[in-house]
């Protein structure tokens, strides 16, 4: 695995190759990468940014509900 961070890969053929897995192992993929430390405070980081980018206040978990189905 180390070799792949040798090579470029781009988003779609990483996309293309979790599009091969089964249910359960895409599942498996995606509960690994969010229990990583560093994904949860690269997430949050992004977040932050769009809040900030994009001037979105403060808001209740059913006013961001709202906000986000306009």
């Amino acid at each position: 695995m180390p070799k792949l961070k040798e090579i470029e890969i781009d988003y779609e053929q990483i996309r293309d190759l979790v599009d091969q897995l089964a249910f359960e192992k895409r599942i498996a993929l995606i509960k690994d990468i969010v229990r990583d430390k560093r994904y949860r405070e690269e997430f949050y980081h992004f977040t932050e940014s769009l809040t900030k980018k994009y001037d979105i206040p403060e808001m209740t978990e059913s006013e961001l509900d709202n906000f986000l189905h306009r």
